[in-house]
This record gives structure tokens, C-alpha cells and sequence, in this order.
């Protein structure tokens, strides 16, 4: 993978300039090296770059898969990783070089986007039934075990 995919030169966007990305990107620029946490599948980014005033503004779409263990049967499951809408911006005197590389961004980004936990067949994984019997279940008497101290702050307040 080319770093020059992430690049962006600043002077080209001058004048009102817009840059627009549209790449396929190896997923080994996220540099993830966890047991239960991988991106194996390409990144699709989509997005443009430009200048408002002193600051470059980059908007980002992606989307790619990470395989992560279910939470209920530990298989590997593939969940879909969108970034949409992603605006960010630079302030220019920031970028010394005049070329901003938006990897670090990007990765960021797709990162916050991962969840702590995903579960196979679209949340549906046939061995929920099995330990369903483990899952205490708050809602069964209307009545919940958790007391809210500010539950009725509203009331005090009038």
C-alpha cells in the first residue's frame, strides 16, 4: 500500500480547491494486534478535502468489516464498520510541510466506530436459547432491582 494514498497537499486546495477520495485501502494501516479484534477486509473510503479560512476540512466516509467473537457462542463474526460523516478539521499552521497525511484519521476514526461486542446471524445467534436461563431479567415484574436516587427529582422541584 502506497502512503500517497493518504496524502494531501495543501497548495493544491488553494483558491478553492476541492480534492475528492475515493480509495480501496489495505486494512494494515488500523495496525491492530489483538487475539479477538481484526480487520482483514479492504477499507472503502470515500470523501474530499478542502479549505475553510485557516483550517483544512476533510470529510470521510468509509466503510470495512472487523471479525470479532460473538458474545454469546465465541465464533468469529464479521461486523460491518461505517464511518459516515466524519468531518474534521486542521488548522493550517499545524501542517509545517504543506502535505497532510490523514491515516492517523482515518484509523481513528474506524476505530470509534468498532463496538466492545457483536453477536453472529445479525444479533439473532441460534445459542441465545441456551443460556437465555443465566440472563436475569429486570423487566419480567415491571420492577427493577436498581434504585435511580434522582428518579424523582421533578417532583421536588414544583
Amino acid at each position: 500500500m502506497t502512503e500517497e494514498r493518504f496524502k494531501i497537499y495543501v497548495e493544491q486546495l488553494r483558491d478553492g480547491g476541492t480534492e475528492k477520495l475515493k480509495e480501496e485501502l489495505s486494512p494494515e494501516f488500523i495496525d491492530v494486534s489483538e487475539k479477538d479484534l481484526k480487520f482483514v477486509d479492504p477499507v472503502h473510503v470515500e470523501g474530499e478535502a478542502y479549505l475553510a479560512d485557516d483550517d483544512l476540512v476533510l470529510l470521510l466516509n468509509c466503510t470495512t468489516f472487523a471479525t470479532m467473537p460473538c458474545a454469546i457462542c465465541n465464533e468469529p463474526t464479521k461486523h460491518t464498520i461505517v464511518v459516515k460523516g466524519d468531518y474534521q478539521m486542521v488548522p493550517l499552521k499545524e501542517i509545517k510541510s504543506g502535505v497532510f497525511d490523514f491515516k492517523d484519521l482515518l484509523r481513528e476514526a474506524i476505530l470509534l466506530e468498532t463496538p466492545k461486542h457483536t453477536e453472529c446471524h445479525q444479533g439473532k445467534c441460534p445459542q441465545r436459547a441456551q443460556i437465555q436461563q443465566y440472563i436475569k431479567n429486570t423487566k419480567s415484574d415491571g420492577k427493577e432491582d436498581t434504585y435511580h436516587p434522582f428518579a424523582d427529582l421533578d417532583k421536588h422541584l414544583k
